[in-house]
Formats: C-alpha cells, structure tokens, sequence
C-alpha cells in the first residue's frame, strides 16, 4: 500500500477517533513514518504543505464570511433576506444563508465571491437609497 495514502488515512481516522483510539493511531502513525524511505518522505512533506496551505485558505474563508455576518447583523432582522438573494441574487435565501453562516455545502465552505460582495454591496446601498427616500417623504 502507498505509506503516504496510507498516513492520510490514518490522519482522517485520528480526527474521528477517541482518546484511546488516538494513541494507537498515533503508535501507527510513528511506525508507518519510520518505514518511509527517502523518497517517500518528500512526498509526504510536500503533501503536508498542500494540506496546510488549502487549511490557511478555508480560515481565510471562514474569517471573511464571520466579519460579513457580523457586519450584517444589526441590520438582518430589519431586511428582508429572501428579497435580497431572490432580486439581486437571483438565488433562494437559503442560498444566500448558507454564504452568510458559512455552512458546508457538497463538502466546501460556502462563501461568497468577490463578485457577489459587489452585488451585496450594491444592493445594500440601494436599500438604504430607498429608506432614505421614504425618510425624506415623511418629513
């Protein structure tokens, strides 16, 4: 069997695993490493960076998609969510939920594109466009 599959195996079944199951894991793990050679010792290193770098990206995701929430949440419960992602979107609200909660959606964050921060962008301005003029209606 190829060790460096073999380690990431081991990896995913150490994020799942008790305690207990940990220590052996980990005595597996410590065992499977001693019998790398060289060769497969850089694979390894290399495929480690590959994980860390994608882990940097998803908590780069998750950091961005926080400040938004926040950024949004003293005004969600005086908008409405439904006609923001339905007539600037074009999508469902529970489509534009999940880019706000961040939630897991086919196995990715769900976040949103540089382009859709634009559209909200836009889209906040023109609401608060419209509640300025109603303001200046009553005044």
């Amino acid at each position: 069997m190829d060790k460096v599959k073999r380690f990431f195996e081991l990896k995913e079944l150490w994020k799942k695993s008790s305690e207990e199951e940990r220590i052996v894991i980990d005595q597996e793990l410590s065992a499977l490493m001693e019998l790398m050679n060289e060769k497969e010792l850089e694979s390894l290193t290399v495929r480690v960076e590959h994980d860390f770098e994608r882990m940097r990206e998803e908590e780069k995701d998750i950091q961005k998609t926080l400040t938004i929430r926040q950024q949004l949440e003293p005004i969600l419960p005086y908008i409405s969510v439904s006609s923001l992602a339905k007539d600037y979107f074009g999508k469902s609200t529970s489509w534009f939920y999940q880019r706000l909660n961040g939630n897991i959606v086919h196995g990715k964050t769900a976040a949103f594109t540089d382009k859709e921060l634009n559209i909200l962008k836009d889209a906040l301005k023109d609401v608060a466009s419209k509640l300025n003029k109603v303001t200046i209606v009553f005044s």
